[in-house]
């Protein structure tokens, strides 16, 4: 991976909380490849008010709308509510403002607080670039000399929770959410070409965005997530390190400076 290509746009978001949820009104399923996040679709849609007032129609302009799941590309409803629709199925969604355009609206097509019906019929499903582990998997990847487990949470948390055997720990957020630009070169000082490489965070979606983004804008391959994260594998009692007395003293250590 040469230096000039070393440009990737992480986004990393939290979805904020709210009490309105996406409602599926009415549902045909599919029986092609199933959306997950980070998937790339074609669908076709129909958006209206909730007065049945068309606002959108992708048929009548002839041309599917194509994007990624899970890049803040579409408002957030569709983020969550396209999620599980199958390869040709079809769904209609009743979406709350909230989680459409807001308080503001858009434009004058959709005043403000406008809860939001779309009819979406999903013409193509492309999967992630980068491939899933589960926390089985992953106890298999510990023992593999192929695989570079890549732990991106900071020292802290590693501390709290314990260390996976034989991975590495290389903090790619500060406390802040900013990416830490230092991050490429360790990758690149750790991971050779024929390493398949596992990112992994607390709960598993973090990492997932960190390697969608190595996989889509860097091409890289071999590209791994761990699902769930470190909480998965809590769930299977997985056994950890000790990292503790390691962090402790490297923190007395450095506070001593």
């Amino acid at each position: 991976m040469k230096k000039n290509l070393i440009i990737i746009t992480i986004i990393l978001f939290n979805f904020p909380l709210f009490s309105a949820e996406v409602k599926i009104l009415e549902e045909i399923i599919g029986n092609g490849l199933e959306i997950v996040n980070h998937s790339k679709v074609s669908v076709h849609y129909i958006g209206k008010l909730e007065n049945q007032t068309e606002f959108d129609n992708s048929y009548k302009r002839g041309e599917e709308f194509q994007f990624q799941i899970g890049t803040r590309k579409v408002i957030l409803g569709w983020e969550t509510g396209l999620l599980g629709m199958k390869e040709g199925g079809t769904r209609t969604i009743f979406i709350p403002y909230e989680l459409a355009y807001g308080d503001s609206g858009a434009g004058k097509l959709i005043p403000p607080k406008s809860n939001l019906i779309f009819k979406i019929e999903v013409i193509k499903v492309l999967p992630p670039k980068y491939k899933s582990i589960n926390s089985n998997q992953l106890k298999l990847a510990v023992t593999d000399s192929s695989y570079k487990i890549l732990d991106i949470r900071n020292d802290e948390d590693v501390a709290n929770s314990g260390k996976i055997p034989n991975s590495i720990i290389i903090t790619a957020f500060d406390n802040n959410g900013n990416f830490i630009p230092d991050f490429f070169k360790r990758y690149q000082e750790i991971v050779g070409p024929n390493h398949k490489v596992v990112f992994v965070s607390k709960r598993g979606d973090v990492s997932s965005i960190l390697a969608n983004g190595f996989a889509e804008q860097l091409n890289q391959d071999n590209i791994y997530n761990l699902e769930e994260g470190i909480d998965g594998l809590k769930k299977i009692n997985f056994k950890f390190e000790n990292f503790k007395n390691y962090f402790f003293y490297y923190t007395l250590l450095h506070d001593s400076k």
